[in-house]
């Protein structure tokens, strides 16, 4: 196999080369989980691969809860697909809560802390409440 054929084949088989027109889901969903450091970044590895998306159609994803912006994977962001999102969790969670112990107890959150913020969390969006998220700095 030469050079040039395995850079086609790892562009088309990460949907890079070749796409399909797919939607935000369908793009999430083929690759599993992507990956991102940031917001933008995380769109842009969607849009890449579906270029008649716009950024309105990947955001109405996400608002429909077709794709989850989620830390469930290494503690960096990924969306992942909605259907995916409990076993993921279930399947990563006891690691991540491991490897996040000793930056908590730095922290000073504790057991009873994050309880009483997952409360507050939990009433906030009871019945579908949607926050507005405002940037720190306008």
């Amino acid at each position: 196999m030469t050079n040039s054929l395995i850079s086609i084949s790892r562009l088309y088989s990460q949907m890079i080369a070749g796409s399909l027109h797919h939607t935000p889901e369908q793009v999430v969903k083929k690759m599993g989980a992507m990956q991102a450091q940031d917001y933008m970044q995380a769109v842009w590895a969607i849009g890449l691969r579906s270029p008649a998306t716009k950024l309105a159609d990947i955001e109405r994803a996400i608002a429909d809860r077709k794709i989850i912006l989620t830390w469930t994977l290494r503690g960096t962001l990924h969306f992942i697909p909605a259907e995916d999102v409990k076993w993921m969790l279930q399947l990563t969670a006891p690691r991540l809560a491991s490897q996040t112990k000793r930056r908590m107890a730095e922290l000073g959150l504790d057991d009873q802390t994050l309880e009483r913020c997952r409360k507050i969390i939990v009433e906030a969006l009871k019945g579908g409440n949607k926050w507005i998220v405002r940037p720190y700095f306008s």
